[in-house]
C-alpha cells in the first residue's frame, strides 16, 4: 500500500488532551513540526486508525483536528522558511 506525506494540525485547549493527541502522533512515527502540527508518511489504513485515536482523545473535551494527505508531486512543491532567533 503507497504511503503518503501527511501533515495533521489540531487546536485543543485542554493541556491534557493536546498532550495525549501529541503523543498519538509520536507513536506513528510523525515528526512535529509546529506547536500543533506533525507531518510523515502514512499508509491509508494507519491514517485511518490515526484519525480514530485523535478523534477518540479529543472526545474527551473539545477540539478540531485536519489531516492532509498530499502526493508525491505536491509534497516536492512545498516551501518552508526559518528563521531562528539567536
Amino acid at each position: 500500500m503507497e504511503e503518503l506525506t501527511h501533515y495533521i494540525f489540531y487546536d485543543i485547549e485542554v493541556d491534557r488532551i493536546r498532550n495525549r493527541v501529541s503523543e498519538i502522533c509520536k507513536d506513528y512515527g510523525l515528526e512535529r513540526i509546529q506547536f500543533s502540527g506533525f507531518s510523515g508518511k502514512l499508509g491509508r489504513n494507519k491514517r485511518q486508525e490515526l484519525f480514530l485515536k485523535i478523534t477518540h482523545a479529543i472526545e474527551e473535551g473539545s477540539g478540531k483536528v485536519l489531516i492532509l494527505p498530499l502526493c508525491e508531486k505536491d509534497t516536492r512543491e512545498i516551501k518552508e522558511y526559518v528563521q531562528l532567533v539567536p
